[in-house]
């Protein structure tokens, strides 16, 4: 019994790759995510095996007239690529890339090719605070900052403005805790600013920015004003780290994602080099689209790499993922019956009609219907859950002038199509991935 508590707290602790480290180092057994199980003694592991997804699987007569718009789509649109999903009652029935995963290689985007989503990441993010309330760690109503809180010391100490103390966990899931983008702007994308104001290089990290927001004063006392934000969503994942002991990623992974079967989903890195293995490619077509290097270098950057700090975004907006991940993601916490949800209906109902009418996590709620956004330089996002059992999710890894109407225009197309739809296929395109 020892033993396999000790390797369940590893597996717990530790992010899937750090977990095989551990297993041949400790066990002398190697460790594979390809692996279905391990076995140690009596004790047994059951691993999930992941198959790629591929655009053949949703090659379906049913879809020949979607497929035609999305085609019409990411031609007017100027895309470079584009990743649609769709489930139906608890079934992923169509997923599907279009375009290119890279531009350069002219690779065609498939549906296992990992894309930033931006502030779709806010959603992992309040579910997982949820699942901390679940757990019994925290309440809504925990203090964040002061000597009670659950952040103090060390980069906290800075704070002087006694409204901090304030702020509790649902101010910062619901973008009212006190900050105001007038003041400075979005603390998150503005680090020559804080590197001018606390005299330290570049790049400034998480750490940074927490130090330069906490030592100015709050605009607003909590619970008073709405301004969405995405530093509020960056003191949540730090929040999960002082509760769990354990890195932010690495607890949704393993809280979260790894029992759903999700274990491609992952932070991602403002370089280039430092992309992983079935990450496409992202483009900025706008104008004047060359920033600073977020790392100090003086040179001028795509946005899209290194142009903003993408690792510091982290709980607001740092995730990688799948059309297929966040919709396995989303079926548990739709809550349908088709499939078990993590959450509680009386978690889920909070999320999604809290009494201060401002949704945690999802940056819309009306009429049964559920949607996040998500949008930084190379990448826009849309996560849309309807009361009709019907799910989607489309990804983009391109920015040009044209994509203010990208949430708009697709959202319109795959309503028509919905709109059509007298039955769907029997298909389920989960089965072929998590098994």
């Amino acid at each position: 019994m020892r033993l396999k508590n000790l390797i369940s707290t590893a597996y717990q602790k530790f992010s899937i790759k750090y977990f095989s480290f551990f297993m041949l180092i400790y066990f002398g057994v190697p460790f594979s995510i390809a692996d279905s199980s391990i076995a140690l003694g009596n004790i047994e592991i059951k691993i999930k095996k992941v198959n790629k997804l591929t655009n053949g699987y949703s090659d379906l007569e049913k879809f020949k007239s979607l497929d035609e718009e999305l085609e019409k789509f990411v031609q007017s649109q100027r895309l470079e690529g584009l990743s649609v999903g769709i489930v139906k009652d608890g079934k992923l029935v169509y997923t599907k890339g279009f375009g290119h995963a890279n531009r350069e290689m002219e690779t065609t985007l498939q549906p296992y090719h990992l894309m930033r989503i931006g502030s779709v990441s806010k959603l992992i993010t309040a579910v997982a605070i949820m699942k901390l309330i679940e757990d019994g760690k925290i309440t809504l109503d925990s203090q964040v900052f002061g000597e009670k809180g659950i952040l103090h010391g060390g980069i906290y100490d800075v704070i002087t403005h006694k409204r901090y103390e304030e702020i509790t966990i649902e101010h910062l899931l619901n973008h009212t805790a006190g900050w105001s983008k007038r003041t400075f702007g979005d603390p998150m994308f503005i680090n020559e600013r804080v590197v001018s104001s606390l005299s330290v290089p570049l790049p400034v990290g998480l750490d940074g920015i927490i130090s330069f927001v906490l030592s100015n004063s709050l605009p607003y006392r909590p619970g008073t004003y709405y301004d969405y934000s995405n530093f509020g969503y960056s003191i949540l994942g730090k929040v999960i780290e002082a509760l769990t002991d354990m890195s932010y990623e690495g607890y949704v992974q393993s809280a979260i994602l790894y029992p759903l079967g999700i274990t491609s989903m992952q932070l991602a890195k403002s370089r280039m080099e430092d992309q992983v293995e079935n990450e496409a490619t992202y483009y900025d077509d706008t104008p004047n689209n060359l920033r600073l290097s977020c790392y100090g270098t003086g040179e001028s950057v795509p946005s899209t790499y290194c142009g903003f700090d993408i690792e510091a975004m982290g709980a607001a907006g740092g995730w990688l993922a799948t059309s297929a991940d966040l919709l396995r993601f989303l079926t548990a916490v739709d809550g349908f019956k088709d499939t078990p949800d993590i959450l509680s209906n009386q978690s889920l109902l909070a999320m999604t009609a809290p009494e201060t009418g401002h949704p945690y996590g999802w940056r819309g709620i009306s009429q049964g219907t559920w949607w996040r956004t998500g949008t930084l330089a190379g990448t826009s996002a849309i996560l849309k859950r309807k009361d009709n059992g019907i799910s989607w999710v489309a990804i983009t890894n391109t920015s040009n002038r044209r994509s203010g109407s990208f949430n708009g225009r697709i959202n319109w197309i795959m309503e028509n199509y919905f709109a059509k739809v007298n039955d769907w296929p029997e298909q389920d395109l989960f089965a072929l991935t998590y098994y």
